[in-house]
């Protein structure tokens, strides 16, 4: 299928409905009996197939969408579209013979929800995980990569992923440039597939020196380890408003690599992590003062050298991996199946 954007709304109408028939014919197809749903969208068309068919349906939140719409900037919270998801969200709670969701923080608020506490489903934590195989810092060294990028030498602090929206890029240069005038050798390396062009710019106009700002493009995702394992801190800022469902992959990449990140408050279970672990540090307020105190607790972190990459590790592999999701999931289809006998 064809993801249609326009016209808005009635282009999303189409594609439910279209989505809805395919669904249709691969249920009867393949007699399947249980559906695992991600998001809202999706959501929504396996709702009109439960009032036709027996199915099990096990509902994997991602999040609060509506709310983290508003929060990008894209919705407000009289809008239709936020209307909208949020009456769905509330009738895929209320269908679903099980629920995932991404954090801690979300598991509770759903606990408290009257039209969903009292049920008795299975409900459970699976956060973004990682495939703590793949990312790791033991391996071939990366020289040769830090040579490539004229980054010998330097202080590496990277942000990969996405310019803008959720992601507070402005804050995280004033954060740098902080760093930058304490920490000549710091380099703040920015992974992204976005045009970087205006990063650039905004890195001048505060004063960060030429050079100390650097973008990579088009990075493959095969290749995405290699890069931070030569990062020596991941910074990430996301916008914290109603933000308690979100669960960053950034978070599992970075420790799973033995890199220690440093994020701001309000941002799913990741305050928690960071602190209760000891593999980071939290930036309380975008102001200097914060910056800075962050930047002397970071450094202090760095000087355990061994034991700092260890932790971030065990952390990533207790709460992150690839096999902590796939272990959750198996236990809540095999309770789906066992229901279905």
């Amino acid at each position: 299928m064809v993801y249609h954007k326009n016209p808005p709304v009635l282009s999303t109408f189409f594609d439910l409905v279209a989505g809805t028939f395919v669904a249709l014919g691969i249920v009867l197809k393949e007699r399947i009996r249980i559906i695992h749903v991600r998001g809202i969208t999706p959501g929504m068309m396996v709702m009109a197939l439960s009032k036709l068919l027996r199915i099990k349906i096990l509902f994997d939140m991602r999040g609060l969408l509506a709310e983290e719409y508003v929060g990008g900037g894209l919705w407000t919270e009289s809008s239709i579209r936020f209307r909208m998801v949020k009456n769905a969200e509330k009738k895929m709670l209320k269908k679903a013979d099980a629920v995932t969701v991404l954090t801690q923080k979300h598991l509770e608020l759903n606990k408290r929800l009257d039209y969903l506490k009292d049920r008795g489903i299975p409900m459970d934590v699976v956060p973004c995980c990682v495939d703590v195989r793949k990312f790791d810092y033991h391996g071939e060294p990366v020289t040769g990569l830090k040579k490539e990028l004229g980054l010998d030498g330097k202080f590496v602090v990277m942000y990969p992923g996405k310019i803008g929206t959720f992601y507070l890029i402005d804050e995280m240069l004033d954060f740098f440039k902080v760093m930058s005038d304490r920490v000549p050798n710091a380099v703040f390396l920015v992974v992204t597939n976005d045009e970087p062009g205006e990063l650039v710019k905004r890195a001048g106009v505060i004063g960060i020196r030429e050079g100390n700002v650097r973008a990579v493009n088009g990075v493959p995702f095969e290749e995405m380890p290699d890069y931070l394992r030569i990062a020596d801190a991941g910074l990430f800022f996301i916008n914290p408003y109603k933000k308690l469902g979100s669960s960053p992959i950034k978070m599992g990449e970075f420790l799973a690599s033995g890199v220690p990140v440093v994020i701001n408050p309000g941002v799913g279970d990741t305050e928690e992590m960071v602190r209760g672990e000891n593999v980071g540090v939290v930036v309380e307020r975008f102001s200097g003062e914060d910056y800075a105190r962050a930047i002397d607790g970071l450094f202090r972190l760095k000087e355990e050298g061994e034991d700092l990459r260890k932790r971030c590790r065990t952390t990533a592999i207790r709460y992150l991996s690839l096999e902590l999701a796939v272990g959750k999931y198996d236990k809540i289809y095999k309770l789906l199946a066992g229901a279905e006998r």
